[in-house]
């Protein structure tokens, strides 16, 4: 089985969740930063993870696009998502909720919370600021949930396995 893991990351956490779920994964698994343009199909895998972080509870434009472009194919796989932010539980639910089209939302297979990562040395100025302003954190913060990782991961290996 081939798996694409397709994501957008900020400032890094993302990218980081998606090297450890690609590491846990017992399939033949490439990583897409949809940050660059261009780079592998949906059509070439046998199934896709997609996922990206929560800024203003949005997630990165290239994450839209990307299912939007991509609609037609993504609706013939099995598809994965998760988003990486503060957030657990209800709250948390609703914001990946609201991060992808209903459409591939009701048709994914598997959806996850991984937590947030907070680094404010990585911050621009404007998103420093913001954050700051709003949660006045003291210093980094990182939720990364080692274990909806794991689950995540399992979840393809069972379809892996078939």
């Amino acid at each position: 089985m081939r798996l694409l893991i397709a994501y957008r990351s900020r400032y890094g956490g993302t990218e980081s969740c998606a090297r450890a779920l690609a590491e846990k994964i017992s399939a033949d698994t490439i990583l897409r930063d949809l940050r660059k343009r261009g780079g592998p199909s949906p059509r070439d895998f046998d199934a896709v993870l997609i996922g990206g972080s929560i800024y203003g509870g949005k997630i990165q434009r290239e994450i839209g696009s990307f299912c939007d472009h991509e609609r037609e194919h993504l609706l013939a796989k099995r598809v994965g998502l998760f988003i990486c932010c503060f957030y657990t539980g209800e709250r948390g639910m609703s914001e990946l909720d609201a991060a992808f089209p209903p459409w591939l939302s009701a048709h994914a297979f598997v959806r996850e919370l991984l937590g947030g990562e907070l680094s404010l040395g990585k911050l621009s100025l404007p998103d420093r600021l913001l954050v700051t302003s709003l949660v006045h954190p003291a210093r980094d913060l990182s939720t990364i949930n080692g274990e909806a990782i794991d689950r995540l991961a399992a979840a393809f290996n069972a379809l892996a396995r078939g």
